[in-house]
């Protein structure tokens, strides 16, 4: 069939009318669910739980989620400063991000759980801007996880040297909590609060006091628990002598530290691992003294095989792999991204414990443990989609901040399923050879950025040599797959601040890409372009978003959710995504996006990450698409309409390519036996019916005229209207 305009169209106001109506339907509010369905390989291999959103900076804890005896994954990122829930799942984990809501909202900085009341549940330990905050754990027989606060509105206390005081310890510490003196109550040790490189010694004297290991009664026993002071990286004075007593000694480092104490050789002393915030190692610091009294005097890099080289690494005692031994878990702890030379896609080391819990012995596995089962790219995901060799379905790319040799590039997935079942495998980590560009802080689009019809790559990237941030693009010179060969990225000279977003999009519809910019003030900015790439201010607080420290570098986005034929703005800010619905109209709606929380039954508002970059893609062809957001932990989170999941008998269509040059061939496929007819925007009829058989591709010559058109998709008495553009 070849599709050409005749001088024998019909034209008619009940026709318009009637394709109008059959075009514009209401529909309602979608809420959508976080949704792991989306198969994605690497290597052959599916992932477990490709879409969990990746992890930077991870403290690793172990408690029963739901119920059912089994230990499950409770994560804090930091770097997110959120909380991450995975469901042991015949011995596999699976994130269940559902769990997250059941935790305190004043988390922040760390988390331990720990089961201080001797109860058999695990109460929470925090920061509190005075110290330290106690959750006890009141969780019913079958429930879900609930919590109260041990000492409400007030931080954790213990009695000092002249009274009761607040336990004070820096938020970039973790603590050890743990009974270290072996007489059946959880003790607290912690960094002293300001310039020193020793330990306090907080004894808990429930068991003293009261014969019971229910309550934190807390006494600073000393602030020189073990006997030294680390000095600097791999520098610790022992046996009583100061940092300032060592050649050219003075303590240089006063920064956070973490904490782990354990009995790693089963003589009832409790060692200490400890790290340093501007340190690349772990250390051992074995204790000699007494339970009552430790006593370190040598250190050593530990593990003493294949120790980790992590910045600031923090360690876990937790079974993760199922086997009732606690293993080592090493993640490092930096709160923001301070260096773009750490590879952050390999962040949480995991050492099997092939001992026993008496005397263990760790033996190193990985260096990504659950990061190799999720979409991971390190830091600050950008995805992006676009049918880049046309078959007729979209592909992924994910670019991101940097890899280990401070540059940044592009992970390329082809989807391999189809249009309305996609999957998706990896291709290459670098897309165009962007390693050799000499970027960072990367962040792509695909977009016609000149008119041409064809699919371009604009970015925005950090220049390493300059450390200028600047908008680029690189022209597609095919019309079939995507050709970028033979150039190098073109400068806009469109400056902007590391991780503020830009989005190009024609918001005054007049045929050229205009600029939405999320500027790290909190606004939202419009650049209106004025032809030739050459942008303006036109409105610097674009929908009322001006400058707030509610928001910062928002992410906008454009797509037609309601599938009413208007284009809505999502705008993705700090762990939540709003939608200014039909927001090129006088009077835009507000909506907040709500995932549906399956245990509760009801859509909510959730912490999705400290820091998004929003875009959307149709892959099931429902006109519903799904919403994907990176995350400042270089995973990808896919918010999928619950719509898309209900109705089977559902028609997926897909035109391709959409836009398509003149006289090119345009591809149809469908899931359901179908016809199809093409309209003209005023409402004439350019064909007859095509049959087009479920599941088989049916190509279609065209000689059209540049423009707008629909396609009239019929099947079992129901129909779709599908927008085509001629260029």
């Amino acid at each position: 069939m070849r599709l050409t305009l005749t001088s024998r169209m019909w034209t008619g106001l009940n026709g318009l009318i009637a394709f109008l109506f059959s075009y514009s339907v209401a529909f309602s509010q979608v809420n959508y669910s976080l949704d792991q369905s989306i198969d994605v390989k690497v290597q052959g291999k599916s992932l477990a739980m490709p879409w969990a959103g990746g992890l930077n900076s991870p403290q690793v804890n172990t408690m029963d989620l739901n119920a059912d005896g089994k230990e499950d994954l409770v994560i804090f990122d930091r770097m997110a400063n959120k909380i991450f829930t995975y469901l042991n799942s015949g011995n596999q984990y699976r994130y269940a991000p559902d769990y997250e809501l059941y935790f305190p909202p004043s988390i922040s900085d760390w988390v331990l759980l720990r089961d201080f009341n001797c109860d058999g549940k695990k109460d929470l330990f925090t920061t509190n801007p005075a110290g330290i905050s106690v959750f006890v754990n009141t969780t019913k027989t079958g429930g879900t996880p609930t919590w109260r606060a041990f000492y409400p509105g007030h931080p954790l206390l213990t009695i000092g040297f002249s009274g009761s005081i607040n336990l004070q310890m820096n938020a970039t510490d973790i603590p050890a909590i743990d009974d270290v003196d072996e007489d059946g109550d959880l003790d607290v040790i912690v960094a002293r609060f300001v310039g020193f490189g020793s330990l306090e010694f907080h004894k808990n004297m429930s068991i003293e006091n009261t014969g019971r290991c229910d309550s934190m009664q807390l006494v600073r026993v000393t602030t020189e628990w073990g006997n030294f002071e680390e000095c600097n990286c791999a520098r610790f004075a022992f046996g009583g002598i100061n940092c300032s007593q060592l050649p050219g000694g003075k303590v240089l480092h006063d920064a956070g530290k973490s904490l782990l104490t354990l009995d790693l050789n089963n003589d009832g002393l409790h060692d200490l691992l400890f790290s340093e915030q501007n340190c690349n190692s772990l250390y051992l610091l074995p204790n000699e003294g007494t339970p009552a009294t430790a006593q370190m005097n040598t250190f050593s890099v530990y593990p003493a095989t294949s120790p980790t080289t992590l910045l600031f690494p923090a360690a876990y005692y937790e079974d993760v792999d199922f086997d009732g031994v606690k293993d080592l878990t090493v993640a490092t702890n930096i709160s923001a991204r301070v260096t773009t030379d750490m590879d952050m896609s390999n962040s949480v080391w995991f050492y099997k414990n092939t001992g026993s819990n008496l005397l263990p012995q760790f033996s190193f596995q990985k260096t990504n443990f659950l990061q190799d089962q999720m979409i991971d790219v390190g830091s600050y995901s950008s995805p992006a989609f676009a049918d880049f060799d046309r078959d007729g379905d979209l592909d992924l790319f994910i670019s991101y901040w940097s890899a280990p040799d401070s540059v940044a590039s592009i992970y390329q997935y082809e989807n391999t399923g189809n249009f309305y079942s996609p999957s998706f495998q990896l291709v290459t980590n670098d897309y165009l050879q962007f390693l050799n560009r000499g970027f960072y802080n990367l962040k792509i689009q695909f977009v016609d950025t000149n008119g041409d019809g064809k699919t371009d790559l604009a970015f925005t990237a950090t220049d390493k040599k300059t450390s200028v941030t600047q908008l680029y693009t690189l022209t597609n010179t095919s019309s079939g797959v995507f050709d970028f060969s033979g150039q190098s990225p073109q400068p806009t000279g469109f400056i902007i601040n590391q991780l503020e977003n830009v989005l190009l999009y024609d918001v005054t519809n007049d045929g050229l890409p205009d600029i939405l910019w999320g500027k790290n003030d909190g606004s939202l900015q419009h650049y209106r372009n004025t032809g030739s790439f050459v942008f303006v201010p036109n409105n610097t607080a674009y929908l009322g978003l001006k400058t707030s420290t509610s928001r910062y570098c928002v992410s906008p986005a454009v797509a037609d959710l309601k599938h009413d034929g208007k284009a809505d703005l999502l705008v993705g800010n700090q762990g939540s995504i709003v939608v200014f619905n039909d927001f090129q109209s006088a009077n835009p709606s507000l909506d907040s996006l709500k995932v549906t929380n399956t245990i509760q039954g009801s859509a909510v508002n959730s912490d999705l990450s400290s820091y998004l970059s929003v875009t959307t893609a149709d892959l099931f062809n429902s006109s519903n698409p799904i919403v994907f957001a990176g995350t400042i932990t270089g995973g990808v989170l896919a918010l999928k309409p619950d719509e898309t999941q209900s109705d089977p008998n559902e028609n997926s269509i897909s035109f391709w390519p959409n836009p398509s040059g003149q006289n090119e061939k345009i591809n149809v496929r469908t899931s359901q036996n179908s016809v199809i007819q093409f309209f003209t925007i005023l409402g004439q009829k350019i064909n007859d019916p095509i049959p087009v058989n479920a599941d088989t591709t049916q190509v279609i010559e065209q000689a059209l005229s540049a423009g707008l058109y629909f396609a009239k998709v019929s099947w079992n008495g129901k129909s779709k209207t599908v927008k085509l553009v001629v260029k």
